[in-house]
């Protein structure tokens, strides 16, 4: 009888082993997010580590399905923890290994046009250390090792200013932005914009806010910060972000930098980056990138999709020091 159940357990474990086999297939290409969804570290519990998301137009490297026709793929995720993870495959579309990529380059498309502006803050604090938010600024902050937010400018460059007061435009051009209007934003919105823009400390946000965001679309603060939001959000989750923060106190060509916007959003984004850089005694530092795009941010348009909807544009700086924190 013991021999019996010994034999029994040993037959159901192994029809358990080919279950658990048959429910993971391999798979190759990418998966190309076209909607923000949980990505998870098993599908039978959806269990979440970090609450992490897919990002729309964001590519992710594909591991496995889980079945012949999947409603799952097992994607490679470099910034979660554990970093591979299960996503609905109704949240984007599999590009098969060596296929054409679909998001190549293509001539500037139609739409609005903008330029989003992100800066690299340790640099932009060399120059401006009486700054609050540079005062502040530590190795453990979020602006220490990522691309925080300058703005969100609507094209062409003269469109700003929409039906602002004379007194908001004065106080604007004179410096004063304490002086102009809060703004009514929900908290996480607020919050978000705490963390991605320090220099809404010293009231960045009210000046681009009154300059550039007054003559975007919707015509709302909280609509315009919440897609500006996303827009930095997509390139901090990029390999971009992940050279400068690995070469932190180390050149970065421009070139390097518009090669992985080519890996993360497609051939071509690059073309779409211009880097700028400032001179900081014998140093030049990597301050800003500006990022063409074309389209409606705020319609969940995958920021791939923008960005090459854009014209292409010049190289700008051709490289620099990614600035640790600190004066130097």
């Amino acid at each position: 009888m013991a021999l019996f159940r010994r034999s029994l357990g040993a037959l159901l474990l192994l029809a358990c082993g080919s279950l658990s086999a048959a429910a993971e297939m391999p798979a190759e290409g990418a998966f190309i997010a076209t909607t923000a969804c949980p990505a998870l570290q098993s599908i039978r519990k959806e269990t979440n580590p970090g609450e992490v998301m897919t990002e729309p137009g964001a590519r992710y490297a594909v591991l496995a399905r889980n079945q012949k026709k999947p409603t799952h793929f097992r994607i490679d995720m470099p910034e979660a923890d554990p970093p591979e993870r299960w996503v609905e495959a109704r949240c984007g579309r599999l590009e098969p290994a060596g296929a054409p990529r679909k998001d190549a380059a293509k001539p500037a498309g139609a739409g609005p046009a903008y330029v989003l502006a992100i800066s690299w803050q340790p640099a932009f604090c060399e120059g401006s250390s009486r700054k609050r938010e540079c005062r502040s600024q530590t190795g453990a902050r979020f602006d220490a090792t990522h691309f925080t937010l300058h703005g969100l400018w609507p094209q062409p460059g003269t469109n700003i200013y929409c039906g602002v007061t004379e007194a908001e435009r004065r106080d604007a051009t004179d410096g004063r932005w304490g002086d102009l209007p809060r703004l009514a934003l929900s908290l996480a919105t607020q919050r978000g914009l705490d963390e991605a823009m320090p220099g809404s400390q010293s009231f960045l946000d009210r000046y681009e806010w009154v300059k550039h965001g007054s003559c975007y679309p919707t015509r709302e603060p909280e609509a315009y910060y919440r897609d500006s939001l996303r827009l930095l959000a997509a390139i901090n989750a990029s390999p971009v972000r992940d050279l400068l923060a690995r070469n932190i106190g180390r050149e970065v060509s421009a070139s390097e930098i518009r090669a992985q916007f080519d890996q993360a959003f497609g051939p071509g984004a690059g073309e779409r980056v211009r880097l700028a850089c400032r001179d900081d005694g014998r140093r030049r530092l990597i301050s800003e990138l500006t990022i063409g795009l074309r389209g409606d941010p705020s319609g969940g348009t995958p920021v791939a999709d923008l960005i090459l909807a854009s014209g292409p544009t010049g190289l700008g700086c051709p490289g620099g020091i990614v600035d640790p924190v600190g004066l130097q």
